[in-house]
């Protein structure tokens, strides 16, 4: 009923009206197509039926792609100054029955855009029923495994002033506390660099299954993404060091 093969034909062929010459679109489609991926994983790893992970798979292929559009018009992906992509990203699907590209029954549409419009948020809207909550979050999960991927393999913080930013940055004490309190910190508009890379650290308390914590674990993700740094404040090297341990005792904990 769900076929991937032409699913993601279609999604190359949407993705092949914007630029992939341009590095922030060659990125956000190779990063759907790993999220695709990592969601299948999940989903084996939870033991659904094949119908299932061919639900889940499919949704981690579309999650993000309303940032085509978001880029091509605002030139940026934050959602701050252009426009939340996980709502757009319903939108899109919902206009002329789009949705009908990538998949031909409508019996997994509520299902497919509830995750969605959920994927990008601080939290998942109240009152899913239990089956939609579960794709909701394996992509949430799936998501956020790229974005580790990302931020330790790829240098997301690679100008020489943005690393100067974090090196000599000292992390927000409102972050430090959120994170001892194994707690997804709430990203700020006016967030510093470092800031932002102690955020990324706390999705692991957004993280919802084994096989997404054991991920992390196995791929070294939290002391990829600290150690990239040469932190020149002492009060921040501690920082890290604590930050470093909350993250792999709790880790270490969920699996």
């Amino acid at each position: 009923m769900i076929d991937l093969k032409k699913a993601k034909e279609e999604f190359m062929n949407y993705v092949s009206n914007y630029d992939d010459k341009e590095s922030s679109i060659y990125r956000k489609i190779h990063h759907s197509i790993r999220v695709m991926e990592l969601s299948r994983e999940i989903a084996e790893s939870l033991n659904l039926n094949e119908e299932e992970i061919k639900l889940a798979t499919l949704i981690g292929l579309l999650h993000d792609i309303a940032r085509f559009e978001q880029f091509k018009n605002y030139r940026t992906f934050s959602d701050y100054k252009s426009f939340d992509h996980g709502d757009m990203g319903v939108q899109i699907l919902e206009k002329d029955n789009f949705i009908r590209k990538f998949i031909e029954t409508d019996e997994y549409d509520e299902i497919i855009k509830t995750a969605i419009k959920n994927h990008n948020k601080f939290s998942i809207e109240e009152g899913l029923d239990e089956n939609t909550l579960m794709f909701a979050k394996i992509i949430k999960d799936a998501d956020k495994l790229d974005i580790f991927y990302e931020a330790s393999e790829l240098m997301l913080w690679h100008t020489d002033e943005e690393i100067k930013q974090v090196e000599e940055g000292i992390i927000s004490e409102n972050y430090i506390n959120t994170f001892k309190k194994h707690e997804c910190i709430f990203r700020e508009k006016d967030q510093t660099k470092i800031d932002s890379i102690i955020l990324v650290i706390s999705f692991i308390f957004d993280t919802n299954f084994k096989y997404t914590f054991k991920y992390i674990l196995d791929n070294n993700f939290v002391n990829k993404i600290l150690d990239k740094f040469d932190y020149k404040v002492e009060k921040t090297q501690k920082q890290i060091e604590l930050i470093e341990k909350i993250a792999y005792d709790y880790l270490n904990e969920k699996i």
